[in-house]
């Protein structure tokens, strides 16, 4: 799902922007950190404004994040961003930053991330020290009335847990313009079966 703004005027355009990060630091004593990215943007006169978050990966330290955020590139203005990567702690609240533990954070222009090409890497920072590594994956949003319904499914997948049937889950990728592929779609992991039907979904 993306996040969105207004629509574009003359002197703008939509873009949309995926993110993945690695290297990230571990926070949990039993398992890995859950991951979830802020996307932050400054207005001209007040302070932080939320844009939106991705989901959250659980147990992952180099997540590629499906949820996308859609922003309008306004060509003559500075337009600043901030992500932040937060340890989703407490998962009934996981838009209070406060039960969160911050991984990091990144700030660039969003005319930063459309001038390197297809995508901007740099590195998280906590506390002012290397925090891992973040990716910003850009592409222009261009007008289509064409929308796609997916139903998907699989018969005699392989059996890969010890103790009992496979969680199957699906990702879709898309090919961008430079040959990399960037996650647009997760589903949900259908639970112990080797011949999962998934929900239809757009």
């Amino acid at each position: 799902m993306a996040q969105s703004f207004p629509p574009p005027s003359d002197t703008s355009s939509k873009v949309e922007l995926s993110v993945s990060c690695s290297s990230l630091k571990n926070l949990d004593y039993f398992s890995k950190s859950d991951p979830t990215v802020f996307l932050y943007t400054r207005g001209r006169e007040a302070g932080w404004v939320k844009v939106g978050r991705t989901e959250v990966i659980d147990n992952n330290l180099n997540p590629k994040f499906s949820t996308t955020f859609r922003l309008e590139y306004r060509f003559e203005e500075i337009q600043n961003l901030q992500f932040a990567v937060y340890d989703v702690d407490d998962k009934h609240h996981v838009d209070n930053i406060d039960k969160q533990q911050l991984l990091g954070t990144m700030e660039c222009t969003l005319a930063e991330i459309m001038a390197a090409g297809v995508h901007l890497t740099k590195s998280l920072k906590l506390q002012g020290k290397p925090a891992g590594i973040i990716t910003i994956h850009s592409e222009e949003v261009r007008n289509s009335n064409f929308i796609v319904d997916f139903q998907l499914s699989a018969t005699k997948l392989d059996k890969k847990d010890v103790f009992g049937k496979s969680d199957p889950y699906i990702e879709i990728a898309k090919v961008q313009e430079g040959g990399e592929f960037t996650l647009v779609y997760r589903s949900q992991p259908i639970m112990k079966t080797l011949s999962p039907k998934w929900p239809a979904f757009e």
